[in-house]
């Protein structure tokens, strides 16, 4: 195996990112799903819309959350780890930008910011100590299950593929948790916990519109 230098590694990051936020990103067999029965109504198609954009930031933010964490972190397992957590998020990713597309409704503006400030977030947990890093992981799904429930919640119950496609989404967040779990994880301060609550809060309610 060939050893990457850091500017191997920077360039391969930024790759990753544009890909991330540009990609063709679409998901290969969306038949799973079910197809609503009837058309959804114009007010419910704009809330749906606002919904999966939300979650659809929300997984370009996992992206760029592992990735920070996995080229930071001196845990060669943890890293792996990572990377096998950033293949499972990136079907999450094409399935919310499926939906998204089938909607006709367009992704957030503010991506690259959302995906860049995940990313320095990933750095701070790669370079803490490893129980740190695995709790900042654990921590996380745990939000994202939460969110999920009330992003399912609220969407319309005229739209059962967006429900459905959420659905199974929180089914793997909740084996991420797990996951992190099982790498050792240990309660972060209740501070941080905090911060990431109002944090995703606000980027949330911009992403919504925007």
């Amino acid at each position: 195996m060939i050893k990457q230098s850091k500017i191997d590694r920077i360039i391969l990051e930024l790759e990753y990112a544009i890909n991330t936020l540009h990609g063709n990103h679409k998901l290969e067999d969306s038949s799973k799903f079910t197809e609503n029965s009837k058309d959804i109504n114009r007010k419910d198609v704009k809330i749906s819309q606002g919904i999966m954009r939300v979650n659809h930031m929300g997984e370009v933010c996992a992206q760029g959350l592992y990735r920070g964490q996995a080229a930071f972190t001196d845990d060669k397992k943890v890293r792996e780890k990572l990377y096998e957590m950033c293949d499972e998020e990136r079907e999450h990713l094409n399935m919310c930008k499926t939906r998204l597309d089938e909607l006709s409704g367009k992704s957030s503006v503010f991506n690259g910011v959302w995906y860049a400030s995940s990313f320095l977030l990933g750095v701070f947990a790669g370079v803490s100590k490893r129980q740190f890093g695995a709790g900042f992981i654990e921590e996380t799904e745990k939000q994202v299950s939460t969110h999920l429930d009330q992003s399912i919640e609220k969407l319309p119950d005229s739209d059962k593929r967006s429900k459905e496609m959420l659905m199974h989404i929180k089914e793997d967040e909740e084996k991420h948790k797990t996951t992190a779990q099982k790498m050792g994880s240990e309660e972060i301060p209740e501070i941080m916990k905090n911060f990431m609550d109002k944090t995703s809060s606000l980027m949330k309610k911009i992403t919504y519109y925007l």
